[in-house]
């Protein structure tokens, strides 16, 4: 009798256990299993424990988004992975800093097909005013609003800046393309003593809005909400990058970026690179091999980083 008590209390714990971790936690297993830092040839490899702390910088990467929030974005398609430009920086000399680049894998789940049609529905019954589904909630009081990709992936993003501050870096900046690059803007600017800089390689957040010749009011005025979250104000040591023919956001749909004297900002539109499929097109034309070959505007990253420490 007893061993059958000690055997059913063996799996009520493995049981609650595994009840009680999330879908987040499950996704955050999964990913960290794609994070590593790259090298300048482009290959992962572990860190030396016995490194310098105070002394290194830590420069993470974020990739862009599928905008399928239910379903986990991993680092395996080319234009998720950590590119060129950003990698071969790893080992690199600022002073008497060195540079250690990291890929990280941040696409999270976000809400549940039910939740976003609840999202939607109130958002179009209410003419697509945004304060009207603020405060709407799940089954466990957690907001909606922070339920969508965006937030997702800047908790994971969250995550990993404290985990490096916890082992001691506390040199840290932030890389990006598309959403990766708007989430770091994001996180940035909210939390500014944390974060020394941000390299944001076309960020973007609201699909192929600069191609839209007359988007709908809603989704204006959801464009309007995200870009609310960017503290222009409290941005610093932020470096962009954008081209012309970027379909998603290009320097006219990103002057509220580039009018702030907070933000060095690099319009790329003239570079003799050619665009890629593989890489998005000319949304993605800093992520090829080309553009951190053969383009000088590249190099404005170490100059940059110079600057900032």
């Amino acid at each position: 009798m007893k061993n059958f008590i000690i055997l059913n209390l063996f799996f009520l714990l493995i049981f609650n256990s595994a009840y009680s971790e999330t879908r987040f936690d499950k996704d955050l297993k999964k990913l960290s299993k794609l994070n590593s830092f790259v090298d300048n040839q482009g290959d992962h490899y572990q860190l030396n424990p016995n490194i310098n702390k105070e002394r290194t910088i830590i420069l993470i990467y974020t990739h862009g988004s599928t905008g399928k929030d239910r379903k986990v974005d991993t680092c395996k398609n080319l234009w998720f992975q950590i590119p060129p430009v950003i990698y071969q920086l790893d080992g690199s000399k600022i002073k008497d800093f060195t540079i250690k680049t990291y890929q990280l894998c941040s696409g999270a789940r976000g809400w549940t097909q039910k939740e976003e049609d609840l999202f939607w529905d109130t958002y179009d019954a209410n003419n697509q005013d945004v304060g009207s589904v603020l405060n709407l909630k799940d089954k466990n009081g957690v907001l909606l609003i922070n339920k969508w990709g965006g937030p997702m992936k800047r908790k994971v993003m969250k995550l990993k800046i404290d985990e490096f501050k916890e082992k001691g870096f506390n040199n840290i900046v932030l890389s990006g393309h598309s959403a990766g690059g708007w989430e770091s803007l994001i996180l940035k600017s909210t939390l500014p003593s944390e974060i020394d800089g941000v390299v944001a390689l076309h960020p973007a957040r609201s699909g192929k809005f600069a191609k839209a010749k007359k988007p709908h009011s809603g989704w204006v005025n959801w464009r309007d909400y995200k870009i609310s979250l960017i503290k222009v104000d409290k941005l610093e040591n932020v470096l962009i990058y954008s081209h012309d023919k970027d379909k998603y956001e290009n320097p006219r749909t990103s002057k509220f970026l580039s009018d702030s004297e907070n933000v060095t900002f690099i319009d790329v539109s003239d570079t003799k690179c050619k665009s890629k499929i593989t890489t998005g097109g000319w949304h993605g034309i800093t992520l090829t091999k080309c553009f951190a070959e053969k383009d000088l505007r590249g190099k404005e990253i170490i100059k940059y980083l110079n600057e900032i420490f």
